[in-house]
């Protein structure tokens, strides 16, 4: 979860990005899943073995976009 985080808020921040963030993250997270991988603790232990120092302040700003866009509020 922390890397698809990391690229969803990459990829969001971005001028050309930003009309695309929220059915972006919904469709990470579908695709996320599909995959089998599981969801977030939100415990930290992730990143304290990150070899790219990836925050996990990124999954907040993800689980953000997904809320929004799952609440079909478009504005980011």
């Amino acid at each position: 979860m922390l890397f698809t985080a990391a690229k969803a808020t990459h990829l969001g921040a971005l001028p050309q990005g930003r009309p695309e963030r929220g059915s972006r993250a919904l469709d990470m997270v579908r695709t996320h899943d599909d995959l089998g991988f599981g969801g977030c603790t939100n415990s930290g232990e992730c990143t304290a073995v990150c070899p790219k120092g990836i925050p996990l302040e990124a999954i907040g700003r993800f689980n953000r976009d997904v809320l929004k866009a799952s609440l079909g509020n478009s504005e980011n």
